[in-house]
C-alpha cells in the first residue's frame, strides 16, 4: 500500500497553531506587486480546512514529482508549514515543504530561485499554486541557536551579504511597508490608552526615523516609482533559526525568507530579538546588543547607524502590532523592544 499522510503523522505544534485560524486577512488582495508584476499564489484557506485538505495535497505533490517518503526521518514543521523528508526518484535526498497561504510565503520560492542556491536553501522544484516547493535536504537539527551567540551573529551578518542582490520586479516593496506602517503607529499614538502598552516616546522615535526614509525617494508618495529603499533583494526574517548547515560543501545557508525589495540594513533586527536568553543571560544586555550590531554590520558590510535606525523601527512596530492584536505575546515583545531599542540609541 501507497504510503499517505495522516492526521496522526503531523506535529501537533501544528495542528495547534492552524487549528481555528481564520483565512488570512489578505485573502481580497490581489496579488500583484504594484509593478505590473503578479505572481501565482495559492487560494486562500481558514487553518482548519487546509488541515484536512493536507493528505491530499501531499499525495498530489507526491505524484508530481515522483517522490517517496523517508520513514527514517521524521517530519518537521513551522508555524505555517510542514516539512516532510523524501528521495527523490534518482535516490537522492530532498524534503517538502507544504505552506499554509498567507502573503508572506506567496514570494518564497521567487526569491530561492534568484538566490538559486547560493547563501540559501536550493529550490529544486515549485508549484505556487498549491503552495508547495521540493527543496534541497539540509541538517535540519543543525542551526544557530546554539553555539557561541558572537559566532553566530557573525555568521548571519555574512549570509546577508551574500544575498544581497538587485531587488526584482515582484517582491513587496519597503517604501510601501513603511507608509503603511507610520499610519500604524499614528493611530497607535492617538490612543489614550496605548502608552500603558508600549513607551510614547519610542513610537515618536519610530515614526520619525520612518518617516525620514521615506523622504529619502524626493518625496514622492509610496508606489509612484523606484525609491531607493526598495533597491535589494532581502531576507527579511534571517535569525539564528532560519540558518541550516548544508553538509556538501559544508556551509551554513538561509531558509524561509520572507522577501522584500527593501534595504539591506533591514535584515538585521531578527538577529537581535532571536537568542533572547543570551540577552537576559549578559551581565549588561545593552553592551551585548551593541556588540552584535557592530558584528552583523562589520560582516555584512553595513553602515552601523542605518541598521540602528531600521532596528529601532523594527523593534517598535513589532512591540506595536503585538500589542494591537493582543496576542499572548505582546508582553514579551514590548520587553525585548524595550531592550533592543535602547541599546540601538545612536552615540
Amino acid at each position: 500500500m501507497a504510503w499517505s499522510l495522516t492526521p496522526a503523522d503531523l506535529p501537533a505544534q501544528l495542528v495547534r497553531d492552524l487549528t481555528g485560524r481564520p483565512v488570512d486577512a489578505e485573502q481580497d488582495v490581489a496579488p500583484s506587486t504594484g509593478r505590473g508584476s503578479r505572481v501565482t499564489r495559492a487560494a486562500r484557506v481558514d487553518g482548519d480546512t487546509w488541515l484536512a485538505q493536507l493528505p491530499r495535497t501531499v499525495a498530489d505533490a507526491m505524484d508530481r514529482w515522483q517522490l517517496t517518503p523517508d520513514p527514517a526521518t521524521p517530519l518537521r514543521s513551522g508555524y505555517t508549514a510542514v516539512v516532510i523528508p523524501v528521495w527523490r526518484p534518482r535516490g537522492d535526498a530532498g524534503v517538502l515543504k507544504v505552506g499554509w497561504p498567507h502573503p508572506e510565503a506567496d514570494h518564497e520560492h521567487l526569491a530561492l530561485r534568484a538566490w538559486a542556491g547560493a547563501g540559501a536553501v536550493q529550490l529544486l522544484a515549485a508549484d505556487p499554486a498549491s503552495a508547495t516547493l521540493l527543496l534541497e535536504r539540509l541538517e535540519a537539527d543543525r542551526d544557530l541557536t546554539s553555539g557561541s551567540v558572537l559566532g553566530t551573529t557573525e555568521t548571519l551578518g555574512h549570509l546577508a551579504r551574500l544575498l544581497d542582490r538587485p531587488a526584482p520586479p515582484w517582491a513587496p516593496r519597503l517604501s510601501v511597508h513603511l507608509a503603511g506602517l507610520v499610519a500604524q503607529l499614528d493611530r497607535f499614538a492617538a490612543d489614550p490608552g496605548s502608552a500603558r502598552a508600549f513607551p510614547r516616546r519610542m513610537v515618536q522615535q519610530a515614526t520619525s526615523i520612518a518617516r525620514d526614509l521615506l523622504s529619502e525617494g524626493g518625496g514622492s508618495a509610496a508606489g509612484e516609482g523606484p525609491h531607493p529603499l526598495d533597491a535589494r533583494l532581502v531576507h527579511t526574517d534571517l535569525h539564528q533559526g532560519n540558518a541550516l548547515w548544508r553538509p556538501d560543501p559544508g556551509e551554513w545557508v538561509a531558509i524561509d525568507p520572507k522577501a522584500m525589495a527593501a534595504d539591506p540594513h533591514w535584515a538585521l533586527a531578527p538577529a537581535l530579538w532571536d537568542r533572547w536568553e543570551d540577552v537576559l543571560a549578559a551581565h549588561d544586555a545593552r553592551a551585548h546588543l551593541q556588540l552584535r550590531i557592530g558584528l552583523l554590520c562589520d560582516a555584512a558590510g553595513l553602515d552601523e547607524d542605518r541598521a540602528r535606525a531600521m532596528t529601532i523601527l523594527r523593534l517598535v512596530h513589532s512591540a506595536v502590532h503585538a500589542a494591537r492584536t493582543g496576542g499572548p505575546d505582546a508582553a514579551e515583545w514590548a520587553d525585548k523592544a524595550v531592550t533592543i531599542v535602547k541599546a540601538a540609541q545612536p552615540g
